[in-house]
Parts: C-alpha cells; structure tokens; sequence
C-alpha cells in the first residue's frame, strides 16, 4: 500500500516538473515588448552642398539630410555625382549627364565632406548627391552645384620667347665660337647655350648679348650646341650645330 502511494507522489512530482520545465522554456523564448520606431514619410535630402577648389581638387562639404522627421539612424550613406560642363556651356544650359562618382558611408559626424582628386583642372564640373537608407531607399536629388576654374587674367599669360634664328658656330682649334641673331620684338633677359657630346643637352653658360665662346673643348670630340633665349619664361630652343674638333675619327 505504502509502496503504490510512493509511486503516486513519484508521478504527480514528475508531472510537476515537466509543466514547470515547459513554463521556464516558453518564458526564455518569449520576446520582449516592440521597440517604437520613429517614422518617417521620406529618405532625407542634403540642402547645404558647397563647393570649392583645395589644391587643384574639388572639395565638397554638406550637412545632415534634412527631412520630414527622418532620423539620424535611418541614415546608410551619401552617393556623389558628377557631371562634366562643355566649354562655354553654362550650368542652367546644360544637359549634363551625370555619374555615380563614389559611395560615402558616414561616421558619428552633423558634417561631412568629400575631396574628388580625380577633377581635372580646368574642367567645368556639376555635383549632386543623393542619400540612401538602411532600407536601400534613395532620396531626391540635393540642390546642385557649379565648379569652375578661374580663368588667368590675360597680364598673367606668359608668351612663349621665340627660338633664336641664325645661328652658327666657327671652330677655332682652341674654342668653338657660337653667334645668333638677337631677338628683338620680344623681352629677352638673356640667353642659355646648351652642348651635348650625343647624349643629352647640358647647360654650359648663360649670356647677355647674341654670342658665346666654347673654351673648354677636347680634340677628337663631336659636339652638339643649341641656344635659348630665357625672359619671363625659356623659350624654345634653337636648331642644333655639329662641331667635330681637330683629330676626330667616325
């Protein structure tokens, strides 16, 4: 008798601890409450792009997207586009089409800002940029803007000196005597004498007037000379003359 209620008490402590088991895992795979979050009715838009030119490279720089309660969170990255301008083609005129230049991902920052190294210089350019969610959902197109550079003022042109003409060398065993016509309808400060033995050009001296004499000269040699005429800039280069001194052998 004692034996049969043993195994009654047995049972129900087993049927007990099989509903509390039941209990404890359905407790530790419940979830918690929904966590609100904050809605949105559209992916915001950057509104405060600027533009300017660093080091001959276009920096870009702009703000938070500003939008209908668009939340920092909800922010994945910034797309950067690019459009080139035609010469003489103003920005409301043209029809540019645009690329995707690169793709930012932002940090912890309220501003941000992007340097395009590969702008070439001289070239028009247009930028835009357009953000992206965490759900892969695209804004509209931010206010666009124009990079030009500066074209150089015409005092700042510098024309290239003209090659000096009538030029001729006379050897005189010791020295080679060189002599060319003076440039005159251009601003000469003075003129550069280049000599190569057949390699490359060196310079070998500097004078005021149209002439210049060779001393340090070896027999056996072939020498080549070219002169400059040097202003704000060196201008081009004469023709060249071959000298060959005393005992030269091909």
């Amino acid at each position: 008798m004692r034996s049969k209620k043993w195994r009654i008490e047995n049972k129900n402590l087993l049927l007990t601890s099989y509903f509390l088991l039941l209990i404890f895992v359905s407790a530790c795979g419940r979830r918690g409450d929904p966590i609100a979050v904050t809605p949105y009715t559209e992916v915001g838009v950057v509104k405060k792009l600027k533009a300017s030119i660093v080091n001959d490279n276009v920096y870009l720089t702009w703000g938070m997207p500003e939008g209908k309660n668009f939340p920092e969170k909800a922010l994945k990255g910034f797309t950067i586009f690019r459009a080139e301008v035609p010469e003489g083609v103003s920005a409301e005129e043209c029809k540019c089409e645009f690329r995707s230049l690169d793709f930012i991902v932002p940090d912890r920052q309220k501003t941000f800002n992007y340097l395009d190294k590969n702008a070439i210089k001289g070239q028009s350019y247009i930028y835009k940029i357009i953000v992206m969610d965490k759900n892969n959902k695209m804004s509209k197109d931010s206010d666009s803007v124009f990079v030009s550079w500066a074209k150089p003022k015409l005092e700042d042109v510098v024309v290239p000196l003209n090659a000096p003409a009538g030029f001729i060398a006379l050897y005189a065993q010791n020295s080679v005597i060189l002599t060319w016509d003076e440039i005159q309808e251009q601003e000469v400060k003075f003129y550069r004498v280049y000599r190569s033995e057949g390699k490359d050009f060196v310079a070998i001296g500097e004078t005021a007037t149209p002439a210049f004499t060779d001393k340090n000269i070896e027999p056996s040699k072939k020498y080549y000379y070219r002169v400059t005429a040097v202003g704000k800039v060196e201008g081009l280069p004469s023709k060249e003359i071959e000298v060959v001194t005393k005992g030269y052998q091909p």
